[in-house]
């Protein structure tokens, strides 16, 4: 057995024994440890500061049971949006993680720590929809996952108001970054290897991994990433991030930190939610996020790979087609094209620095409602959708695999296209491939919600595959796959995650052939 068992389902680790328990998935047992607490409970004067290391204990510690997720709307925006993803048991001391491990494994498992998204806002570890069990067993990998802190106890930037001095950015990736470095100093315990630890993740959770490649020391705790539609161009800046900062001091009442810090954890929410209406315009939909802060996040990440950071970590990044069609809303019939028109713009000029003449708005208009023909995708609403799609999430991605391919940096690209069966005008939507990674379609009604047929199973078995093999060696390349190609500026190979997976040369230049000039042209 590879663990370091000290009697049957006990562990012994850097801060005490852990007694797991043993479950059965499809694939074979696995032994499971809930719980395990990384950090001091985060309350009173450690509110808003980075996490601190959690205290030994005495005696064996009952990991039987998950810790409570952290702070958050339980009946939010972004609460359920998609199945597996709720919680009813929330506290602010709530710096725990999980691990799986498959029964009978030998020692030097690959290491996988899975960090959850949500918009920073919402997110827990205890999710149904992130249970690592049929993973480890399936894959013969240890996973692990980690609690961070959410909203504005864990993204935000108090730095610039009175008594700010004693407060730190960033709390919710100095959670991840301790647990990371808790489960490297202890996955040799469980059995695993901790020269393989591998963080993967989805939107926010696959955002703070962008952001963590940029800390320093990073790769002494990180080998390996896996990011799957990261927000690459969302890192926030210290004057809007001072300006949430007030605004929610005003919703809350509260005229310094002291008074913040007197608070109660509903008290929190409630202001949290009045802050992200009225800074919506400002913000955008997610007003606490990673800010630059000089230190844990020196500079936006993709200014740091693009000055060659991070090139010792190996990188697996992609997206969904469609990302934003989660999302869609429809425009006013009266004046959609006028909206179309106006959001283009300033889009361009977002990354120009200038207003566009209208000429180069129509322009890309018109090359979106030319890829848009013949298909049921093709109105104002549909156009937007699939514009900010590409300058939110698809751009800025392969920007990122440009950059990292430059450096000489081992990389490796996807593009997930299947789409839901039970709802076709989704798509291949943004966070539709979770269940395929996680393999988690019996969860909470998901194999309904996309309607997965066999095509989806084979595809989900291949992604996980591909997935361990890469946390394994760097390399997803896999029997159900076949060689993964190296990501290259001269071919930009992108795996096409389908029904037939293959991998494809360039399959996005079209796209950043539209916002080439607007971008600053290709990268190469």
């Amino acid at each position: 057995m590879g663990m370091t068992q000290l009697e049957a389902g006990v562990v012994e680790t850097t801060h005490g024994a852990v007694r797991g328990t043993v479950i059965d998935t499809p694939y074979g047992a696995v032994q499971q440890f809930l719980g395990i607490p990384f950090g001091k409970a985060p309350v009173g004067e450690r509110r808003f500061c980075a996490s601190e290391a959690a205290e030994p204990w005495e005696g064996v510690l009952d990991a039987s049971a998950f810790g409570p997720d952290p702070v958050q709307s339980v009946d939010g925006p972004y609460t359920g949006v998609i199945p597996g993803t709720s919680t009813d048991s929330v506290s602010e001391d709530c710096l725990t993680l999980n691990v799986w491990v498959p029964a009978g494994a030998e020692d030097g498992l690959p290491v996988m720590v899975w960090v959850y998204g949500g918009a920073f806002l919402t997110g827990g570890s205890s999710f149904p929809l992130y249970n690592g069990a049929r993973l480890a067993a399936e894959q013969q990998v240890m996973v692990a996952s980690v609690n961070c802190r959410v909203g504005a106890l864990g993204f935000m930037d108090l730095r610039q108001v009175p008594g700010g001095e004693s407060t730190t950015a960033n709390c919710g990736l100095h959670d991840v970054r301790l647990g990371l470095e808790w489960i490297a100093a202890n996955a040799t315990a469980f059995g695993g290897d901790p020269a393989t630890l591998t963080a993967f993740g989805e939107s926010a959770g696959a955002g703070s991994i962008l952001h963590l490649l940029g800390s320093p020391g990073i790769s002494s705790v990180m080998r390996r990433a896996i990011m799957q539609s990261p927000g690459a161009d969302m890192t926030q800046t210290p004057e809007i991030a001072a300006k949430v900062a007030r605004c929610f001091m005003g919703n809350a009442g509260a005229s310094d930190v002291a008074g913040l810090r007197q608070l109660e954890p509903q008290e929190i929410v409630a202001a949290q939610v009045k802050t992200a209406m009225e800074m919506f315009n400002e913000a955008g939909a997610m007003p606490f996020h990673p800010v630059v802060d000089g230190s844990l996040i020196p500079a936006p990440p993709v200014e740091l790979l693009q000055a060659m950071t991070a090139t010792d970590i190996d990188v697996l990044v992609g997206a969904t087609a469609h990302e934003l069609r989660l999302f869609q809303q429809d425009l006013p019939a009266d004046n959609s094209n006028q909206i179309l028109h106006h959001m283009v713009s300033g889009h361009i000029a977002a990354k120009t620095g200038a207003e566009p003449p209208a000429s180069d708005v129509e322009a890309v208009v018109r090359e979106y409602r030319l890829a848009a023909e013949g298909t049921a995708w093709n109105t104002d609403s549909d156009i937007l959708t699939a514009i900010n799609t590409d300058v939110s999430m698809r751009e800025p991605i392969q920007r990122i695999a440009d950059f990292r391919a430059a450096a000489g940096a081992q990389t490796y690209m996807y593009d997930f296209r299947w789409c839901s069966q039970a709802d076709p005008d989704k798509g291949a939507f943004h966070a539709i491939d979770l269940p395929f990674v996680l393999d988690s379609f019996h969860v909470d009604g998901w194999r309904e919600f996309v309607g997965a047929d066999e095509a989806a199973q084979a595809l989900g078995r291949g992604m996980r595959s591909a997935w361990a093999a890469f946390a394994r060696s760097g390399d997803p390349s896999t029997i159900e796959f076949g060689p993964w190609p190296r990501y290259e500026l001269d071919e930009r190979m992108t795996m096409i995650l389908d029904s037939d997976p293959n991998p494809a040369a360039d399959p996005l230049r079209n796209e950043r052939s539209m916002w080439g000039p607007v971008g600053g042209g290709d990268s190469q």
